[in-house]
């Protein structure tokens, strides 16, 4: 595979930019790194060279999404499809079944969290430790656009299933998450400010998504959408089985479809990353990390002004590609 932008040079620049100060309690400096301008904690800088050198196996399986795209889902449906789903290890939480690849630099390194098990992820470095000890097949979630994921992902071919949603729905939801999450207290208008001028953590989602797209014809790449999924769940699970290659008589579609239903993750502790993390403020405690799951949800929140926004914001992002998705602005 022909693939400059995994072996163009590396840079990073710190962000002077006051509008992202008080996005997160837990990080208020932040880099651009290039090429693609991503926007990333400051932590991000210690960890590049051991995420880019990273030792990948071939039946490793990724699931790569932009945040807020249907991730929790999918790696629910591809663990279940790739591993037991009646043995003990399925009842462990989600993150310890399926490591958050790059968790360790979106916090401070000496971060403290009280009542954390030993093996909780969440403690710093435990991710990384985790996602190199881990039995094969190894199940592992990167937010990370193409070109910073390990370089061996494009010369071993392992399985790659990326997921897009309507960034539209991904703003709305990453502005609850941040609120969750990061302790977000601003309100949706700065939000979504910060969101436009891809001043939230990976953006741009815009080439996060293209890039996989001009992928999607490559054997060990399987492009689908969270709006596909709720469209037509099983038809979703037979492409991904095959895709892994899992033969899936129809009660187990019928199963899995029941068990990865919005209503069945959401109250399942394993499986909707509930346990994640505290949450940071009281308003956080009682927004929930599976929170709605629909599509369109965005038409709720958006003014016409804030809409009319996203449209100039797409169309422009969009000049010269065929992807044809998200673009009913009607």
């Amino acid at each position: 595979m022909d693939n400059k932008m995994a072996v163009e040079r590396v840079t990073m620049k710190t962000v002077s930019d006051p509008r992202t100060e008080d996005l997160s309690l837990y990080s208020s400096e932040y880099l651009e790194v290039n090429p693609g301008r991503v926007f990333l904690p400051s932590f991000y800088a210690d960890w590049h060279d051991r995420y880019t050198n990273f030792t990948v196996h071939h039946e490793d399986v990724w699931v790569v999404t932009f945040p807020k795209s249907g991730t929790t889902w999918t790696q629910e449906l591809v663990w279940c499809l790739m591993k037991d789903k009646d043995s003990p290890e399925a009842q462990l939480e989600l993150m310890k079944r399926f490591p958050f690849f790059e968790y360790d630099c979106l916090i401070h390194p000496d971060m403290e969290v009280s009542g954390l098990k030993e093996d909780d992820p969440m403690r710093p470095g435990l991710s990384w430790k985790m996602v190199q000890s881990m039995a094969a097949p190894r199940t592992i979630k990167s937010h990370l656009p193409m070109q910073l994921l390990p370089r061996q992902i494009w010369d071993v071919k392992p399985k790659v299933v990326y997921v897009c949603r309507d960034p539209r729905d991904v703003c709305i939801s990453y502005y609850y998450h941040y609120r969750k999450l990061e302790g977000y207290v601003g309100d949706l208008q700065h939000f979504i400010d910060c969101f436009l001028d891809e001043k939230v953590v990976y953006s741009p989602i815009w080439s996060h998504i293209l890039t996989f797209w001009q992928l999607r014809h490559q054997h060990h790449v399987l492009f689908i959408r969270f709006e596909d999924m709720k469209e037509d769940l099983a038809a979703v699970v037979r492409q991904v089985a095959e895709f892994l290659g899992k033969e899936v008589k129809e009660e187990e579609v019928s199963w899995l479809v029941h068990h990865c239903s919005f209503d069945q993750m959401s109250q399942n502790p394993a499986a909707n990353n509930e346990t994640f993390t505290t949450a940071p403020t009281e308003e956080a405690k009682g927004i929930k990390f599976m929170r709605t799951g629909q599509v369109g949800d965005w038409k709720n929140y958006l003014t016409e002004e804030q809409q009319k926004a996203f449209k100039t914001w797409t169309l422009k992002n969009l000049e010269g590609s065929d992807f044809p998705y998200y673009q009913d602005f009607n």
